[in-house]
């Protein structure tokens, strides 16, 4: 699978990419409107370096479906499950995985029959395992702030 971007079209997120984004507050209204494109199955593939704004566009989403609770990367416990919101929210966070086993080991399989919505921080260590159909927003660092771009892989 290819992460690289391709041309828009069709995106159901048509006029919000790509765009820049100056600070984390602004991620996490980003995350909170991407919210509203999402439905129960979908997948979110968050792509960009470390401290790019992932978690904080995972924030928005959550809050806007819902979820009441704190948002943090599931760095360490590899998925958090945000259940209180509507549809429930599986976040993962491959960072810290040697191997795509490791995914397949935690029920990777099982997430994806769930009806939730799956946000998954660095999606691109493991693509052979991201479905096709996925949404992938890449960040990047800019001298002040991020670019945001979109693709469907």
């Amino acid at each position: 699978m290819n992460f690289s971007l391709i041309k828009f079209k069709n995106l159901p997120v048509q006029g919000l990419f790509p765009t820049e984004i100056l600070d984390p507050e602004a991620m996490k209204r980003f995350g909170a409107q991407i919210a509203n494109h999402l439905r129960p199955g979908d997948i979110v593939a968050l792509v960009g370096d470390l401290g790019a704004g992932k978690t904080h566009i995972t924030q928005g989403i959550c809050a806007a479906l819902g979820h009441q609770g704190e948002v943090t990367s599931p760095t360490f416990a590899l998925v958090n499950e945000y259940t209180d919101s509507t549809p429930p929210i599986m976040h993962f966070d491959l960072y810290r995985m040697e191997n795509a086993q490791e995914l397949l080991d935690i029920g990777w399989e099982d997430y994806l029959e769930r009806d939730a919505i799956l946000i998954v921080e660095w999606a691109d260590r493991f693509p052979e395992l991201i479905p096709e159909g996925t949404h992938c927003i890449h960040i990047e660092h800019l001298p002040q702030g991020r670019r945001l771009s979109y693709d469907r892989v």
